[in-house]
């Protein structure tokens, strides 16, 4: 198990999050998102993003940081389709952030259950990278449906736009969006933009976190300890010192958006 941020870490992440729901969000809607948040906030904390290693973000915590990400890559790509006049349809920043924020709402499972729990097969582990494996005590959905369950499950409304933006997030690497994308009848065709943005943002954060562990935490980089030897890990603020990425620009996504 790869244990990648501190304790004090992952709640600063969690809190940043749902800093991001309380300064964005007002009304009934925000009062069904922090009821939400609320039922979740211990398991949300520990969440990883997916279950293998070489994906994205397999470990505790993961599941914040991807998202926090994403939602940052958002804004920005939002603005610069602006800034060039392709803001295609009606649709705002909350718009852009709501649909961020849930992209990936699913991945905490059920109400009740984890969907991620503990690879009890160390072979899998050691030899695949499966660190973690599907809950079977719970029913089978794929990610976006189980969004949209957990949505209305705890009352929380969403635009059209954001519907749309969160089912179309993974583009074309899934099959089911390609009627969406592919339409020849221009009056069929996607009537905003946020589609774009969100599959470009979420795009962005996983290829960074994949060029992430290859550099720290993937088996050459011995973080995951496949031998049985003491693993190491590198500090923190030692981290993203090639590339120009620095640790303020992971773990302060959100400092132009939030006053700490």
């Amino acid at each position: 198990m790869i244990n990648y941020f501190s304790a004090e870490e992952l709640v600063s992440n969690y809190e940043k999050f749902r800093s991001v729901i309380n300064k964005t969000f007002t009304g009934e809607r925000l009062d069904a998102l922090n009821k939400m948040y609320d039922h979740f906030e211990e398991r949300m904390i520990y969440t990883p993003a997916s279950s293998t290693e070489h994906f994205h973000n397999a470990f505790p915590g993961g599941y914040v940081d991807h998202v926090l990400r994403v939602t940052k890559n958002a804004l920005k790509i939002y603005d610069l389709y602006t800034e060039l006049g392709m803001g295609q349809g009606d649709y705002s920043r909350e718009n852009v952030i709501f649909t961020a924020l849930h992209h990936d709402l699913g991945k905490l499972g059920t109400p009740e259950e984890d969907l991620y729990i503990k690879n009890d097969s160390e072979w899998h582990v050691k030899n695949q990278g499966k660190i973690y494996k599907y809950n079977s005590n719970i029913h089978w959905m794929n990610l976006t449906d189980r969004t949209f369950y957990l949505l209305n499950h705890f009352g929380i409304k969403c635009t059209q736009e954001e519907w749309i933006g969160i089912k179309l997030t993974d583009g074309l690497y899934d099959e089911n969006n390609k009627e969406y994308f592919i339409k020849f009848d221009k009056d069929l065709a996607l009537k905003t933009s946020l589609p774009f943005v969100m599959h470009t943002a979420d795009l962005f954060a996983a290829r960074f976190e994949n060029e992430r562990w290859l550099k720290e935490m993937s088996a050459e980089k011995s973080t995951r300890n496949p031998t049985g030897r003491p693993s190491t890990k590198p500090k923190l603020e030692e981290s993203f010192t090639n590339g120009g990425f620095g640790t303020a620009n992971v773990f302060d996504a959100f400092k132009d958006l939030i006053e700490d």
